[in-house]
């Protein structure tokens, strides 16, 4: 979830549930009554006169269409008010650049984990900085002029910035292991005990994510692993360096999300060890072997 939808979803969620709770579902009963009313009036009379049975239909239908038309102005009209709504919220909410949790405006550092908030409201960043259009919270492009608004490009440098940290963090917990270069984004780093590591990369789609793999298993041979042990694979990557075997297991990286593959990093050796070599199969005994001659 983006900061500013979080930032929507609790600052001003609850004002705008009790908005559609008070204004769509009266509004929603009281059309679907005269939708309903509409409907009986056509059965009765098509019951109580035949012959003018298909005439008052089709008139009670176009008046039922022009009720849903009225249904749908309604809709319309709340969402632009919710919108607005919205937009004057955020000119009171801060979102927290270390836990994406939103504060108050008038607050310097976030109240759930002291992080310095930024100078700027949601709503500013919805402002555009070349037509100064007050833009709908959660837009990325001005409606107006099409330029990329502040809180959009805020929230690719933040972006940026995580991936990067999870590269630094890579570089001190993986340097045994290439260092992921087959793109993506949203990256993470999860530490399962001991030297056990779950790192994930968002692809746009799935076909993009299995070629990100494969690019990242011929990095990983070009810098000296191997498929090893008794049933070697591509899957199950190995390098031995310094007495410690370093093992990749790209086997079940795409058992979650199909466009984030899940890489893991751990130490041991494949079943057999990692320089097994399969056994000679034996040949079969002769008459020879059988009596001693």
């Amino acid at each position: 979830m983006g900061l500013l939808e979080k930032a929507i979803r609790k600052g001003v969620g609850d004002a705008i549930g009790k908005a559609v709770q008070q204004v769509v579902e009266p509004k929603a009963a009281e059309l679907a009554d005269k939708a309903a009313e509409h409907i009986d009036k056509a059965a009765e009379s098509v019951s109580q006169q035949i012959d003018q049975a298909t005439e008052s239909v089709a008139q009670q239908t176009q008046e039922t269409a022009e009720t849903a038309s009225g249904l749908g102005g309604a809709f319309a009209s709340l969402q632009r008010s919710l919108e607005g709504y919205a937009t004057e919220a955020a000119k009171n909410i801060k979102i927290c650049p270390g836990c994406g949790e939103p504060a108050a405006a008038d607050k310097k550092f976030c109240p759930s984990c002291g992080e310095a908030l930024p100078e700027t409201t949601v709503a500013q960043g919805a402002v555009c900085t070349e037509c100064a259009t007050q833009n709908t919270i959660g837009t990325k492009f001005c409606s107006e002029c099409g330029a990329k608004l502040p809180a959009a490009i805020q929230e690719e440098e933040a972006a940026a910035a995580s991936d990067a940290a999870v590269m630094a963090q890579w570089e001190e917990k993986l340097s045994q292991y290439p260092k992921w270069n087959c793109g993506g984004a949203n990256f993470s780093l999860e530490h399962h005990g001991g030297d056990q590591y779950l790192f994930y990369a968002k692809l746009p789609s799935f076909e993009e994510a299995q070629e990100a793999v494969k690019q990242y298993r011929i990095s990983l041979q070009e810098n000296g692993f191997r498929a090893a042990g008794e049933y070697p694979s591509v899957e199950h990557l190995y390098k031995m360096a310094e007495g410690i075997c370093w093992h990749v297991d790209t086997e079940h990286c795409f058992d979650g999300d199909s466009d984030c593959p899940c890489i893991g990093f751990l130490t041991g050796e494949p079943r057999g060890g990692f320089d097994y070599v399969k056994p000679e199969p034996k040949k079969p005994a002769s008459l020879k072997d059988l009596f001693g001659l």
